[in-house]
């Protein structure tokens, strides 16, 4: 078998692969639904729209990361002539354009279905384990609550709106990494386990365990429990730096979006970005994810994004969102779902070895 053969028989295991992932996950959602009466909720366009913006980006990310590489060839490797014939090299390369496309066309579907199973899951589970997991948390912090502890370090103004900052630019980060590694099929066996690890995340972490483990998180434990007297000085305290804020284009972004996830909760609307779920966190679970993957392309990507991850873990438990165990958790389970990647893409590529 010639190696362009064995490299298409890699592409056809890796995107079936993607492929089946995605529709177990939509026929255990389906079925779940069913037995809970909540199939009116079944939904797979609701991040139609984000194809077309995806491909848009895409163009963006092509080119400039074109540029880059152009840039760094010899004179005599450069012009017109040379850029056209790599753009048509690259448009009439089948095996390329398949690999991008079939990630590109599924995960719209696929968070859709996540989107419309995360504002779900207190039908299915109501939220029950917030205590547990506050004792917990209290319990690893030596007695200590772990907000008490973030503000003692990062309890200034500045230094909240630099947190808040950063923990809402998580999905444009996200959504920018996971488009630059569908577009990086040169990247083979790490680009495979990013998108396996990737999709696992949302499964696992996002959806099977968020069930199980059915929480809200500290902004509204009081609303959950009818005990406000454990983080009604968390939220007291993010309230009274926002207040003279309110006017300004910068202020703390997490306060709105939290009545707005309050609202689609208490009026059972599925929408972009709706769904409570505290444990396990999928915001650190991606944030994880993307480090790992950083660390094995570029030493100093990896430095970056492990100084992300941990802004986001602070950030989280700041602002209020999650149980600072709800972080540790994801990070490891990511980690684990990440090993068990590589092995599976060790396992496919050896072949082209």
């Amino acid at each position: 078998m010639n190696e362009n053969n064995m490299f298409n028989k890699i592409d056809l295991k890796t995107n079936s692969l993607i492929v089946l992932v995605v529709l177990l996950y939509a026929i255990s959602v389906y079925f779940i639904f069913s037995q809970y009466g909540l199939l009116d909720y079944y939904r797979l366009s609701i991040y139609s729209s984000m194809l077309y913006l995806s491909l848009i980006n895409i163009l963006l990310i092509k080119a400039v990361v074109y540029f880059v590489k152009y840039t760094r060839r010899p004179f005599e490797e450069k012009g017109l002539k040379v850029i056209a014939n790599d753009f048509v090299n690259r448009a009439l390369d089948k095996s390329y354009l398949i690999n991008v496309a079939v990630p590109m066309l599924v995960l719209p579907p696929f968070f859709s279905l996540f989107s419309a199973t995360k504002s779900n899951i207190h039908r299915i589970h109501d939220f029950t384990w917030d205590p547990t997991f506050m004792t917990i948390d209290k319990m690893v912090h030596f007695g200590v609550d772990p907000w008490k502890i973030t503000y003692a370090i990062f309890g200034g103004t500045y230094a909240t709106l630099f947190l808040n900052f950063i923990y809402n630019v998580w999905f444009g980060v996200m959504f920018f990494f996971v488009l630059w590694m569908i577009v990086s099929v040169d990247y083979g066996k790490i680009r495979f386990q990013f998108l396996l690890t990737f999709l696992l995340t949302w499964i696992v972490i996002g959806s099977v365990l968020a069930i199980i483990f059915s929480s809200a998180g500290p902004v509204y434990y009081g609303r959950i429990t009818g005990d406000s007297s454990v983080f009604e000085p968390l939220m007291t305290l993010l309230k009274s730096i926002n207040e003279p804020l309110k006017d300004n284009y910068f202020y703390i972004y997490a306060l709105d979006t939290q009545e707005y996830l309050w609202d689609a909760y208490k009026s059972s609307e599925v929408q972009l970005g709706t769904g409570i779920s505290a444990m396990p966190s999928m915001h650190l679970a991606i944030a994880a994810l993307l480090y790992f993957t950083a660390r094995e392309l570029n030493r100093k990507a990896g430095h970056i994004f492990l100084i992300y991850l941990v802004l986001i873990e602070i950030g989280s438990i700041h602002l209020g969102w999650h149980y600072a165990i709800d972080g540790y958790v994801s990070i490891l389970l990511t980690w684990l779902m990440w090993m068990g990647a590589k092995m599976i893409s060790n396992q496919i590529y050896e072949e082209k070895e």
